[in-house]
């Protein structure tokens, strides 16, 4: 231990009184103002009333109302069971698509519109990709047995 007998964590003698580091002065844990050291010019201390503020320019901002979200109604089953048989039919599927995905409308129906031209497209893509492969693979296969 230190030969001074002071704890080294909270700087007491072991006879558990505090000491003051400069003679004279209040100990750590006792304040003798009350007031803010340097208080902002306008605004209220602590503990004393507010002082009413004469010449002030007014406050003529209306109050703000909340923000209520706007919940979107969603598409019914009947609906959604008339979507998907118009879906099925050849040629008015993407007619419908294209319209359901951009004209106004409810934004589940838009959203599921364009989710299904984009599987559409990337079909189309995989498809020609697979022909040209499979073409390919054939006409050298038919090359080969002429030869």
């Amino acid at each position: 231990m230190d030969g001074n007998n002071f704890n080294n964590f909270n700087q007491q003698p072991q006879g558990g009184q505090p000491v003051n580091p400069v003679p004279g002065a209040q100990p750590a844990n006792q304040f003798s103002n009350t007031q803010p050291v340097n208080p902002i010019p306008g605004q209220p201390v602590y503990g004393q009333p507010a002082q009413p503020q004469y010449n002030a320019a007014p406050n003529y901002q209306a109050p703000m109302a909340p923000v209520q979200p706007q919940v979107e109604e969603p598409v019914s089953i009947g609906t959604w069971l008339g979507i998907l048989f118009l879906s099925i039919i050849p040629c008015v599927n993407i007619i419908m698509l294209f319209v359901w995905a951009f004209a106004d409308g409810k934004k589940s129906r838009q959203n599921w519109a364009k989710a299904y031209l984009i599987f559409i497209a990337i079909w189309i893509v995989i498809s020609i990709l697979l022909s040209l492969i499979v073409g390919a693979s054939i006409f050298s296969l038919l090359g080969s047995l002429a030869y």
